[in-house]
């Protein structure tokens, strides 16, 4: 089968890095490259009740418990792309939300603290932190 060798251009036509279209095709430190979809945001939320202590999220899974409480809340401005909740006691939610832009870290933060009695069980979120650590596989 013939092949033709490519010697110029870059692979945004064929994958997302996601900072958009510019870009010299070298990749930098921890960048991801997404290779379907659009560009995502990621953000670490640890939800934190009025006292400031972190929620246990493993019994808040439910149709009508907390995480789906705060899942409505983001989803009013962006779509949850994939998230992680952490099977342990840090309160812990990782998100990738669409479009980008749609929420920076405060934005975030000031929505999911409106949320005082989130779902069946009155999670509180009111002290909850936002951050915007990146995206990393392990």
């Amino acid at each position: 089968m013939a092949e033709i060798t490519r010697t110029h251009g870059t692979a945004f036509g064929v994958v997302s890095h996601n900072r958009g279209a510019s870009g010299s095709g070298a990749l930098g430190a921890d960048e991801p490259v997404i290779a379907n979809g659009p560009v995502l945001d990621f953000f670490k939320v640890i939800i934190k009740d009025v006292s400031g202590n972190v929620e246990d999220l493993r019994n808040e899974l439910d149709a009508a418990e907390g995480v789906v409480a705060i899942f409505r809340e983001i989803t009013k401005k962006a779509t949850i792309e994939m998230y992680q909740i952490e099977g342990d006691t840090t309160g812990q939610i990782s998100l990738a939300l669409y479009p980008s832009g749609a929420y920076t870290t405060t934005t975030l933060q000031t929505a999911i603290r409106t949320l005082t009695a989130a779902g069946s069980n009155n999670l509180d979120c009111s002290s909850s932190d936002v951050t915007s650590p990146g995206f990393e596989l392990v």
